[in-house]
């Protein structure tokens, strides 16, 4: 078959188990009640009728790595263009302090449990390994593709292969176990009768669409028009960012503009901001009348993108990159993992004075996967974004941005101990996060004080 039809293929595998799927949860009774979204389930079903198990659907890797990069950039930028609530700035800035805290503690916990099996079990762990858990976690499989690769360099033997399981483990916490933290959740509230049945089981959306059709183009081609101008703009100044990062060799710059192409939904949902700051602006004017951004449309966008992209993230799990290293990346990642649900739940109810248990579920959903997986659940109980969560989300992803700044140059320092075989630096790394982790939480602290 021709090359040009494999992304299509994949495209079309996707809308086929999407649509299984939704005919599995109406069919199996009790499937409705336990708020598994329709996209994992798609997703779970490509593992299962995908190359490594049944071999069905010949899912190309790359082509879904590549849906799920640029769906995750359009789907925040159709989010973003929507009506803002200034209101949320606020809620947005302690989000970042939270997702920073969270990077922070598990570089802490998954560098200390390596170091740990290092010296007192085994010489066969590479003493960094642990350092790959915040970027498979928080950042996903790219992050820690890229970074665990260049360790290779240092003898991290398969550094890039590890990087890619435990962004698969780190998924699985974020599927498997933000489902079940959802259901457990919603169960007690509903029983301790803080919350109503209708509002998480049976929430309905009704949707009123004006300004649907113009005379001269159509509203969703207008739609597409904006995200698509947004989206280029994204691109030119990450791309000038890169160039200026990259003069004269400099390794930071150039690690920093890796994270800025894996972060660049944040930067398309900044320019997104201010194209609707600017639109909102020019019809100030009582004579332009006709409204051409159109929520309903923006969010229709939205959640076909996010159902599109949750399933092509599943089904581009490894299952093939479990190898050798699997017993001390199950324990990095399981504690990992176990940490991560009880400090975004203190965390959350902390922070968060309105919707907390959808504020909740998509951090952990984003914390442990992607920010993918924080929209597929968020959607179950939030499905047309209405609680605020997915604008924080956005927004403390762009504010982690800046405060993760020093997390690049900290992770930088063992490598220093490698090189010159100095394991004084192993310590020197844990210190220095223990202390910008308590800087962090100051800040965090005095922030939801003033709230």
């Amino acid at each position: 078959m021709d090359g040009s039809w494999d992304l299509v293929m994949d495209f079309m595998y996707l809308s086929f188990l999407l649509g299984l799927s939704a005919v599995i949860k109406r069919s199996i009774p009790g499937m409705r009640k336990l708020l598994i979204p329709n996209s994992i389930i798609a997703g779970f079903l490509a593992v299962l009728f995908g190359p490594d198990v049944l071999g069905i659907f010949n899912f190309n890797s790359d082509n879904l790595g590549f849906m799920i990069y640029h769906m995750l950039a359009i789907g925040f930028i159709a989010v973003a263009l929507k009506k803002s609530n200034s209101k949320l700035s606020k809620t947005g800035f302690n989000t970042g302090l939270i997702i920073t805290m969270s990077l922070t503690i598990q570089a802490i916990a998954g560098f200390a449990v390596s170091l740990f099996l290092y010296y007192l079990i085994t010489k066969d762990v590479f003493p960094l390994m642990g350092l790959l858990l915040p970027l498979a976690f928080d950042q996903g499989p790219g992050q820690a593709f890229s970074i665990g690769s260049q360790w290779e360099a240092l003898g991290f033997r398969s550094g890039g292969a590890i990087g890619l399981v435990m962004a698969t483990i780190g998924f699985l916490w974020a599927t498997i176990g933000g489902i079940f933290l959802l259901n457990i959740i919603v169960f007690f509230k509903k029983k301790s009768k803080l919350v109503s049945e209708k509002k998480f089981i049976k929430k309905s959306v009704v949707s009123t669409v004006r300004d649907y059709e113009f005379s001269d183009i159509d509203g969703m081609t207008i739609q597409l028009l904006a995200i698509g101008i947004v989206y280029l703009v994204t691109f030119g100044f990450i791309k000038w960012i890169t160039a200026v990062l990259g003069i004269g060799g400099n390794s930071y710059g150039e690690t920093f503009a890796r994270v800025l192409w894996g972060l660049h939904f944040v930067v398309g949902v900044l320019f997104a901001f201010l194209f609707r700051k600017v639109y909102d602006f020019l019809r100030r004017d009582e004579k332009y009348t006709t409204q051409y951004l159109n929520d309903f449309l923006l969010q229709r966008i939205a959640g076909a993108v996010f159902d599109y992209m949750v399933a092509a993230s599943i089904a581009a799990i490894p299952l093939k990159m479990v190898k050798e290293n699997f017993v001390p990346i199950l324990l990095i990642t399981t504690i990992g993992g176990v940490l991560t649900v009880f400090y975004t739940i203190w965390f959350s109810k902390r922070t968060y004075r309105e919707s907390v248990l959808e504020n909740t579920l998509a951090l952990f959903g984003m914390e442990t996967g992607t920010i993918s997986t924080g929209m597929a659940l968020l959607r179950e109980i939030d499905p047309n974004f209405e609680s605020g969560a997915a604008e924080n989300m956005v927004l403390g992803s762009g504010v982690a941005l800046i405060f993760g700044i020093p997390l690049l140059v900290i992770i930088n320092i063992p490598i220093i101990g490698i090189k010159t075989n100095n394991p004084t630096y192993f310590f020197y790394t844990l210190l220095a996060l223990g202390v910008y982790l308590l800087a962090i939480f100051f800040t965090w602290y005095l922030s939801v004080r003033r709230k």
